[in-house]
């Protein structure tokens, strides 16, 4: 083909350019564009952006396209050098049409930023789809995030829960505050320390931290000291989840106590040892197998299954409705009363760790909140981590949890990218 044509133009988008198509060769697998300058160009200093009339001399670069069906498509693209009054040095040309950091159009980085933020493909799907660098598509995919959470305004939240995420082993966390109303996160920072949860009371500001009314959370310490500074108006409220597996461990802690180093038979211990799964069973769910493991603890280990049976009788406390406060108040009592007197040590931990908490869990039955919300998007955390087989950048993973269970992931709307 030795001369351009209007249409072809028109489709790589060449109009309002100095370039046009001179070529298209269609072959099996990919089709190949052959772009050069028009005969009056004009050259834009890819520096100073100023225009120059003559070139220095000119070189041919390889650019991919966006595909056109099963076909790649790339763009050989004559890219001139020029002498600019700006530098004493050569420079190259300006290409409006060429990605800064990549060597792809702009307009195939918009579309690999349109298929990223659709959330239905990993960086490594995309990856593979368009035949790209896992590195190219991951950058691509941090930069629109990184512009996108320029756009976020943090909501007026009422009711918020707050939460830890591990980042990776060795005790890494991030924090992260959930709008229990929108059932969205609208916050994430590195750490689970008191000051990762007062950078959200600080960005948030006086006035609108005097209209949240009550946070779930767990009784991390660190979390509750910065809601009492920041937020002392609210409710704080325990989270049942973390109540039960709290209880759940120290139950297991028991088991260990009877099985390792106590002066029960061997036969015993090691029946004990295997009891493990049985023992986190709620009794409503057991099966008759467990149902019999069960009654055979009763007869090798009498206090074991007293602190079963008493674990189950906890869950009653969440049966509770906000009038009966102080029926609620009276079974804590005689439950803590009780685990004393079970005589294992795991147990009466436990019930010293309720017993400092008592007024944070009694928020459970006035309030009838949990954080609920937040184990739900932790869950989908996770997902996100196997997905991508874990994060060694923990700002591009707080990145991931906005757009992927948070309000940056709404931002996006393909004619707005």
């Amino acid at each position: 083909m030795a001369q351009s044509h209007p249409i072809l133009n028109r489709l790589v988008d060449l109009q309002q350019t100095n370039f046009e198509v001179v070529d298209v060769q269609v072959k099996e697998e990919e089709i190949i564009w052959k772009i050069r300058h028009k005969k009056e160009a004009i050259y834009i200093c890819s520096k100073c952006g100023e225009n120059v009339l003559q070139c220095h001399d000119k070189k041919w670069i390889e650019l991919k396209d966006v595909p056109l069906g099963n076909k790649k498509t790339q763009w050989l693209v004559e890219r001139a050098r020029i002498l600019c009054t700006c530098s004493n040095n050569v420079r190259v040309e300006k290409l409006s049409f060429r990605s800064s950091h990549h060597e792809l159009t702009k307009r195939f980085v918009d579309y690999v930023e349109n298929v990223l933020c659709t959330k239905m493909f990993t960086v490594a799907d995309v990856a593979r789809l368009f035949d790209l660098d896992y590195g190219v598509v991951y950058k691509i995919d941090h930069e629109v995030l990184r512009r996108l959470i320029q756009l976020v305004q943090i909501p007026d939240p009422i009711n918020i829960s707050v939460d830890e995420k591990s980042f990776k082993k060795g005790h890494s966390y991030v924090t992260i505050v959930t709008d229990c109303d929108s059932k969205k996160v609208i916050w994430v920072s590195e750490g689970n320390e008191k000051k990762s949860l007062d950078q959200f009371f600080l960005v948030l500001g006086p006035e609108r931290c005097l209209r949240i009314k009550t946070v779930s959370k767990d009784l991390w310490k660190p979390y509750a000291a910065s809601c009492t500074e920041y937020i002392p108006q609210a409710t704080q409220v325990a989270d049942p989840f973390h109540v039960v597996k709290r209880l759940n461990e120290a139950i297991d802690q028991s088991r260990k106590e009877l099985s390792v180093g106590s002066e029960l038979q061997v036969s015993k211990r090691k029946t004990i040892s295997n009891m493990q799964w049985v023992l986190r069973y709620k009794q409503e769910n057991m099966k008759p197998k467990h149902l019999e493991s069960l009654e055979y603890l009763a007869k090798i280990n009498e206090p074991l299954y007293n602190a079963y049976l008493h674990k189950e009788m906890f869950f009653e406390f969440f049966t509770f409705k906000p009038s009966e406060v102080k029926d609620a108040e009276k079974f804590l009592i005689a439950w803590i009363v009780d685990a004393y007197k079970i005589g294992l040590l795991a147990l009466q931990e436990f019930a010293l760790y309720i017993e400092r908490n008592t007024d944070v869990l009694l928020n459970i039955v006035i309030t009838q909140r949990s954080s609920a919300i937040s184990e739900g998007i932790n869950r989908k955390i996770s997902v996100i981590k196997s997905m991508a087989y874990g994060y060694r950048n923990i700002q591009y993973f707080m990145l991931k949890i906005m757009q992927r269970c948070g309000v940056l992931g709404s931002l996006w709307t393909p004619a707005a990218c």
